[in-house]
């Protein structure tokens, strides 16, 4: 007969009546909490086009994967995309982050909705929170590596909509940002965004 360890986390509720697991560090909370942005970040598709974010009609925003030189990257342009990284101790498979950017001097945060019957991506203008408290958040996405040989390409999946990832699809004369369903083994390069 043999024995297994069975771990036993303490639990208490702070001050702050968030509910905190104690571990070998100290106490952790149970909601997403901000640790680090990771400023002036350019996404590129695997066509090597950017990922740019603009004003359109109606105070709606767009968000499009264009051809762009590095001299029309200017700041405010809806290129330089700020990576929120976020501590959880629920998630195993990647790291949990949130994408804000600068728009004519505007903070819009990216997010998954259905709209139509479609699960999308959109952005609005809000600064991204230091704390979520919920257990699912349309701003939080799971950052995974492609492969453990490429640092520079990720997929980043919805925590709120699990199996569905940033990705871009063709669309006219442009490629557009969208949320595809994907098989977490698939291979996909639709859903592969490189930050250099």
């Amino acid at each position: 007969m043999s024995c297994e360890e069975i771990r036993v986390v303490a639990v208490k509720f702070g001050q702050d009546f968030n509910l905190y697991f104690a571990d070998e560090e100290g106490l952790e909370c149970d909601h997403w909490m901000a640790v680090s942005p990771l400023p002036h970040q350019i996404f590129r598709n695997v066509s090597n086009q950017v990922l740019m974010v603009r004003p359109g009609p109606e105070n709606a925003v767009m968000s499009v994967f264009e051809s762009m030189t590095d001299q029309e990257m200017t700041p405010g342009c809806g290129v330089h995309f700020t990576i929120h990284y976020y501590k959880d101790n629920r998630l195993e498979d990647g790291m949990s982050v949130a994408f804000s950017v600068l728009v004519e001097n505007k903070t819009y945060c990216m997010y998954c909705t259905h709209e139509g019957g479609e699960k999308t991506v959109r952005f609005r203008e809000e600064v991204v929170p230091k704390e979520i408290l919920e257990n699912s958040s349309d701003i939080i996405f799971i950052q995974k590596s492609v492969s453990p040989t490429d640092t520079k390409a990720f997929k980043f999946e919805s925590s709120l909509m699990r199996g569905y990832f940033l990705g871009f699809q063709k669309r006219e004369n442009l490629s557009k940002l969208i949320l595809k369903r994907c098989d977490e083994d698939q291979v996909d390069e639709s859903t592969h965004l490189i930050i250099p």
